[in-house]
């Protein structure tokens, strides 16, 4: 078969001729909702509903044949009201029994069972008055618009020597598994996970831990807000609640319940300071403020550029009002900003500062209090090149050049940086819970990420909100904190035992920022262009937009070091400028192994969040990043190894100039070029992460939007600088990947995974000098060979062949995906050792064109029961698929797996009678008719048998469609995708359903 012929589309890639002339099926069931209580001995009970004249109220059911049914922890009959009852101003468990108010003769609608839904625990207090907040139901049956109305453009809030990389790694992947016998689905980890904070509080006993998901959906909003989310609040306070019971009664999502298979490690409270060290308490130091410490005998005035004494220390321990040009500090002197005695924050504006010496704030024993804003001038130079250059653009140009010197800011530490919600939040609350307890503070600026499928600046669903007080441990044991805002949310946002929304800081006492009148773009995106269609719609960003961002940059090179913690970046950046990023370690080699940027936030950058270049063993951790132009956490060159890039959240991620790989259903993607408005082509699938090398330790960390979320592009040879460095970066083997999640994402292709081993990046064959990136499969160029043998050194030559014995896996463990709607890992090539994997509301499960991948205790929940909010509004145009196995590049073992909520539900796949098997074409949260659990491209009819695939283990959970045979075509057809010479052994018959040794071919297929 031919290699490049497109694979099944997952999705349709136009819009229908006509909406649904018909609502999804409902099944009846009795007027009322369910709940079961925590005995799962217990019955299902029912008890009456809510019931609202401004906002029809819908009971839903779990997997429900009746109402009168045993429970278990696996199948929950529970339902909610999608119009939120509220109790003494807050929300009443949805278990409790209602006196329903004065209808004014107006009768609500019987509930209806949503086939797909999930359930949510409800509590079994008495009987109390419901008032329903009057939200309005979108019909199931209207139209899609071919564009949803588009927010504002977000502005600003209110407020080269070549380096060789270390050695070649010397682990070894463990082998792919074997497949074995399983009596059923892995269970769930009971453990706290490792690295967990020591005082996250231990959750009450209940036996949900294990349990699926079980939030039920809300109706999606129909169209995007008329104001944007970050616009300053302007309702009042609220009051402080004065008990746990303010909150409800969950039920609520603890760090241990917060996944259902795999562990997702937490960093470790770094506990108090001890307030040493302090460079502002030393003696000997000369003021700024003190005419004197000039050898001008006065103060420097307003434009000048400054030069600091020889041998000397000067402190800033008040405003500096004058807006100077550059200032230089000398390679033995140091600029140290101090504590202002009045309380009064300390600000400096300049165009930009060249540290040969030391710029310090506080140090890592003495965390540095007083309110610090450093604001960077400057406008975008006009002779900037087709390489990103300019004679203009120097380092010190808007920017802080650390050339040879050192850079110590620490700010206050607050821990953590982000959590995750404890519950979800609804439209119009003012607070929310989280699964940790936090140090934040009133005033502080929160982002709350989307848990749409979709996210960019046309259309998102992330929220900038201000902190108004916070409680500590509001249900003790049970909830971290309750963080109260000054205005409500105007999205929902979803927490439940599979997934659950990043709530990150933003503010830091520490502000480097771009000045707000020469930063913001001039060339805004105003909307109105069209791409492929994707699930009925079929706008995209305008390209050739957004090009002119300009805010500052820092840069650590020649020797420099750098220690960042407690700061944030805000307006920072400079789009399409080689190397001016919002923080940039240069050409560092070995020489900042102890350096660190940690705990910092970077916030509406024009280009990137931090980048790694030519430079090992530093570390990136703790970061809160949120709307970025590009790739955001970013290794350069490809030879950048044994770094740490740990526990940091990147959210709202856009293409560079607003040139996006935006495609259909094909497995190829027309190459882009590098250009003056686009000088690193794989920015048209700018991600949250950017790993070019996989020998770096990658741990903890979570995207939220993005082309993908983590984006491991393929490199046979380094770039830029590192060019000609005797290394092909995309064989190398990983050090650790682990407890990584991404959601919201992948959006733009049907295979554009959130995991995405993919896109091949490698300089023009017309012209050397420019870079070429390939976005789709690309055979060539594209491909990995992980071998445990470095041939690049052994042979001189990096296409040496790596033999049977030599060869090597990628390992990933304990990995999540949620709300996406593209496959969840997808990977043209290298082989794979995945282990503990989960994906809860995605188009595919997994899909892997390379053979040898060794697939173990993956769990794909298709359909959660949570409702899928993206545009158009039509989830049933996404696929609902677990596995599909291709016709070439395939020899996987998968193991040790659970199918849920997976496969299209029709009379002709009725593997069990359940009435909610799979899922249906609903609006709320259907998928695709041509959904399936296994699909194929490929069987047996005539030609010797090739065991291709095996499994065992494998575990069905409320499934339909369990096999599909697609793009097939017989002896008549012209062509066929099919090679015909595939079989797939079935170790245990956990697949087949036949329980024995099987082998599964045309026969079964």
């Amino acid at each position: 078969s031919s290699p490049t012929t497109p694979l099944p589309t997952p999705e349709p890639t136009k819009a229908p001729s006509s909406p649904p002339t018909s609502p999804p099926t409902n099944h009846p069931v009795t007027p009322g909702f369910g709940y079961c209580s925590d005995d799962p001995a217990m019955e299902c009970l029912t008890v009456d509903a809510c019931s609202c004249a401004t906002a029809p109220l819908e009971a839903i059911f779990e997997r429900s044949r009746h109402l009168q049914v045993k429970c278990s922890s696996l199948s929950r009959k529970i339902c909610r009201r999608t119009a939120e009852c509220q109790w003494n101003g807050r929300r009443a468990g949805c278990g409790a029994a209602a006196t329903p108010p004065p209808t004014n003769g107006v009768t609500s609608p019987p509930p209806t069972l949503n086939p797909t839904s999930k359930p949510t625990p409800s509590p079994t207090s008495a009987p109390v008055e419901c008032k329903c907040l009057g939200l309005p139901t979108p019909s199931p049956t209207d139209p899609p618009s071919n564009r949803p109305t588009p927010l504002p453009s977000p502005g600003p809030t209110p407020e080269p020597s070549t380096i060789p990389p270390s050695s070649a790694p010397t682990n070894v992947p463990s082998k792919a598994p074997t497949p074995q016998p399983s009596p059923g689905p892995t269970p769930a980890p009971t453990s706290a996970p490792t690295n967990a904070p020591s005082n996250v509080p231990t959750p009450m006993p209940s036996d949900e831990t294990t349990s699926p998901p079980s939030k039920q959906p809300t109706s999606p909003p129909t169209s995007a807000p008329s104001l944007p989310p970050t616009l300053p609040p302007t309702s009042p306070p609220t009051s402080n609640p004065t008990n746990s019971n303010s909150y409800g009664s969950g039920p609520f999502v603890s760090i241990e319940s917060s996944s259902e298979l795999v562990t997702i490690p937490r960093p470790q409270n770094p506990g108090s300071r001890s307030q040493t060290n302090c460079p502002h308490v030393q003696v000997g130091l000369k003021n700024w403020h003190d005419p004197s410490t000039w050898s001008s005998s006065s103060i420097p005035a307003t434009g000048e550029s400054v030069t600091l004494p020889e041998n000397s220390k000067v402190i800033i321990n008040q405003a500096v009002s004058e807006e100077l040009d550059l200032i230089t500090v000398p390679s033995s002197s140091e600029l140290i900003f101090g504590e202002n005695a009045g309380g009064a924050a300390i600000t400096l504006d300049v165009a930009g500062m060249d540290v040969q010496g030391a710029l310090r704030a506080g140090s890592e024993t003495c965390v540095y209090d007083t309110e610090l804003t450093i604001t960077l001038h400057g406008n975008r130079p006009a002779d900037l090149d087709i390489y990103g250059k300019s004679p203009t653009a120097t380092p010190t140009f808007k920017g802080i050049s650390v050339y040879g010197g050192i850079i110590s800011m620490h700010g206050k530490r607050h821990f953590p940086t982000w959590s995750r919600l404890a519950e979800s939040v609804p439209i119009g609350q003012n607070y929310l819970l989280l699964q940790e307890q936090i140090n934040w503070e009133a005033g502080q600026k929160v982002l709350l990420t989307t848990t749409a499928v979709h996210d960019s600046r046309d259309w998102h669903r992330n929220e900038v909100l201000t902190i108004d007080f916070v409680v500590d441990s509001p249900i003790p044991g049970v909830v971290g904190s309750a963080v109260h805002f000054t205005s409500s949310t105007i999205y929902d946002h979803i927490a439940n035992p599979g997934y659950q929304a990043e709530v990150g800081l933003l503010s830091r006492n520490i502000k480097i920022q771009g000045a707000a009148d020469d930063s913001e773009p001039t060339d805004p995106d105003t909307g109105g262009c069209n791409g492929n269609w994707h699930f009925g719609v079929n706008f995209k960003p305008c390209p050739w937009t957004h090009t002119t961002g300009f805010g500052g940059h820092i840069i650590v090179h020649a020797g420099g070091k750098g220690y960042m913690e407690g700061v944030e970046l805000y307006r920072m950046g400079q789009t399409n400028v080689l190397g001016r990023y919002p923080f940039h370690w240069h050409q560092l080699g070995n020489a900042c192994s102890d350096c660190y940027f940690r705990a910092n936030s970077i916030h509406r950058s024009f280009y990137r969040c931090i980048s790694i270049h030519g430079s090992h063993n530093t570390t990136v951790s703790e970061n809160v990043a949120y709307d970025i132009n590009g790739y955001c956490y970013y290794l350069e060159d490809g030879v950048e190894e044994d770094n740490t890039i740990s526990f940091n959240l990147a959210a709202h991620i856009h293409p560079v100039s607003n040139v996006v790989a935006d495609s259909g259903g094909g497995q190829t993607i027309t190459p882009f070029v590098q250009s003056r408005d686009l000088i690193l082509p794989a920015d048209s699938t700018a991600s949250g992460y950017y790993i070019t090398n996989l020998h770096n330790d990658i741990i903890g960390n979570a995207a939220s939007g993005g082309w993908a979320g983590f984006a491991l592009p393929v490199l046979h040879s380094p770039i830029g600088a590192n060019r000609d460095v005797n290394m092909r970066p995309g064989n190398r083997l990983t050090k650790v990947f682990d407890g990584n999640v991404a959601h919201s994402t992948g959006w733009w292709w049907s295979h554009a995974g959130a995991f995405y081993s993919g896109g091949s990046l490698y300089y023009n064959s017309g012209n050397e000098t420019l870079l070429e990136y390939n976005a789709g499969r690309d055979q060539s160029k594209g491909s990995r060979s992980p071998c445990l043998v470095d041939k690049c050194s052994e042979n001189n030559n990096c296409d040496a062949y790596c033999y049977e014995g030599q060869r090597a896996w990628y390992k990933l463990t304990n990995n999540k995906v949620f709300m996406t709607a593209s496959p969840s890992l997808n990977s043209w090539s290298g082989r794979m050792e995945v282990i503990r994997f989960e994906a809860h509301d995605v188009a595919l499960g997994m899909e892997a064109l390379e053979d040898g991948f060794g697939i173990d205790q993956l769990l794909v929940e298709c359909r959660s029961g949570e409702a899928w909010v993206l545009p158009g509004s039509r989830p049933d145009y996404v696929s609902g698929n677990g596995f599909f196995w291709y016709d070439t590049g395939q020899g996987h073992i998968i193991s040790n797996s659970t199918f849920r909520n997976c496969g299209a539900r029709n009379v002709n796949n009725a593997y069990d009678t359940s009435p909610t098997r799979g899922c249906d074409t609903n609006t709320i949260n259907g998928c695709s008719s041509g959904s399936t659990v296994w699909g194929f491209l490929t069987h047996s009819d005539q030609f010797t048998p090739e065991l291709m695939q095996a499994t065992s283990g494998i575990v069905y959970e409320d499934c339909g469609r369990r096999f599909k045979l697609a793009d097939f075509a017989d002896d008549n057809s012209p062509s066929s995708v099919s090679g015909r010479a595939q079989n797939w052994i079935d170790k245990d018959g956990s697949a087949s359903g036949l329980n024995e040794n099987t082998i599964i071919a045309s026969g079964l297929a």
